[in-house]
């Protein structure tokens, strides 16, 4: 009885949808950013002159560091789709911006509020402290990658056998 070799096939397919649902995420992230770059401007140039300018201006600041985060979510995915694997780096860098994103929006914050309740400044302070840790840790992580050019194993794909030769 003769027998069927489908793993080339059904890898190719894997690859494929993989590759298809890639470009999925791409547009996805490519249009998130737009739509929140747009709401930034559209934020920006309607300053609401009844609250604090200090508080407006750390709501765009939060969104336009938003849309860097996604801008390098789609980089990675992008990586991905040139090289394959898991880019290492780029959720370093990911969370380094989206750690120092919360100090610069927390810090705008806890200085706009000066009648802020003393547990809920305290509890800023806290916070502030705890994402500068997130951010040290995170830029040593980054440094020791970095210094041992550190690429992890492509994750999820199937690994496919020699070609045997008759």
């Amino acid at each position: 009885m003769p027998q069927w070799d489908v793993t080339g096939p059904v890898n190719t397919i894997i690859d494929w949808a993989e590759k298809v649902l890639y470009v999925a995420v791409a547009v996805l992230l490519v249009a998130m950013s737009a739509f929140v770059i747009v709401q930034s401007f559209r934020d920006l140039f309607q300053l609401n002159q009844a609250k604090s300018l200090t508080t407006d201006l750390a709501v765009v600041l939060n969104d336009i560091l938003f849309a860097i985060i996604i801008l390098e979510l789609l980089s990675t995915v992008v990586a991905h789709l040139r090289k394959g694997g898991f880019q290492v780096k780029a959720f370093l860098y990911i969370g380094i911006i989206s750690s120092v994103r919360r100090i610069l929006v927390l810090g705008a914050q806890l200085s706009a509020g000066s009648k802020l309740p003393e547990a809920t400044f305290h509890n800023g302070i806290i916070e502030l402290g705890v994402d500068a840790g997130v951010v040290l840790v995170l830029a040593i992580a980054l440094m020791i990658v970095r210094s041992r050019n550190v690429r992890a194993p492509s994750l999820g794909r199937v690994a496919r056998p020699p070609e045997a030769s008759l």
